[in-house]
């Protein structure tokens, strides 16, 4: 009798532990991939000040406050600025 309660001691630790080793690795996989799921934000358009086109924020030339899709537009729209 004393055998049977010992393994059943023995059975119930062993499904603790078993389930929460399971509960850890599931939320560490849905983390990750909560984490690969999020899109990046999308860059901030800007319309150049000379000819219009939209241009990523990051990749134009910016000048008194004004975007410029290239520095030879920034240049053109200065001059006849003056």
């Amino acid at each position: 009798m004393a055998t049977l309660l010992r393994l059943l001691i023995i059975a119930g630790i062993i499904w603790l532990v078993y389930s929460f080793v399971k509960r850890a690795l599931n939320n560490s996989s849905q983390q990750l991939k909560e984490q690969q799921q999020t899109p990046p934000p999308a860059p901030m358009m800007q319309q150049c000040a000379h000819c219009g086109v939209h241009i990523a924020e990051g990749e134009s030339t910016q000048t008194q406050g004004l975007f410029f899709c290239s520095e030879a537009h920034r240049d053109t729209y200065l001059q006849h600025k003056k």
